[in-house]
């Protein structure tokens, strides 16, 4: 009876170890079906990192391109800018010297009144008129307009 109990605890443990062994292949293939899935899931992130990393590129691309667009229109405003600055000095000098030349003439006009109520008025000479007077640094609009003021008698004297 020693060896049909042997036999039979024999029989009961390679029953135990065989099942052991399918639970151990079921999990082992549950493990490889997860392995799979986890190698298609990290594929499938990959892909979608290098697709990220390519528009970021474009992206970048992009604002660099914008970037060099924006530094050329700052540069085209920087220089219109200084051409502004520039027009306004001018209009500042002309303005000056439109006071300058609008001051010459009213004093010119007062003492030629004092000269016309003091002593008649000569005869103007018939080789000086207004446009043969001394050119100023005016330019020619306002030359005009102060020579049709009748100021270029006294404007010689007072360039």
């Amino acid at each position: 009876m020693n060896l049909l109990l042997v036999n039979a605890i024999s029989a009961v443990f390679s029953l135990v170890s065989i099942g052991i062994v399918v639970v151990a292949l079921r999990k082992a293939t549950e493990m490889i079906r997860l392995g799979r899935s986890m190698a298609e899931q990290i594929a499938a992130s990959s892909d979608n990192l290098e697709r990220a990393l390519a528009a970021l590129k474009a992206e970048h691309d992009d604002f660099r391109d914008e970037s060099r667009k924006l530094d050329a229109r700052l540069e085209e405003s920087a220089r219109a800018q200084r051409d502004i600055a520039r027009s306004v000095d001018l209009m500042q000098r002309i303005r000056i010297e439109l006071q300058g030349d609008v001051r010459a003439m009213r004093t010119s006009i007062s003492s030629r009144n004092t000269a016309a109520t003091a002593a008649p008025a000569p005869a103007r000479a018939p080789e000086q008129t207004p446009s043969q007077a001394k050119p100023s640094k005016l330019p020619v609009f306002v030359r005009r307009t102060v020579a049709s003021a009748s100021v270029a008698d006294n404007f010689a004297t007072y360039s």
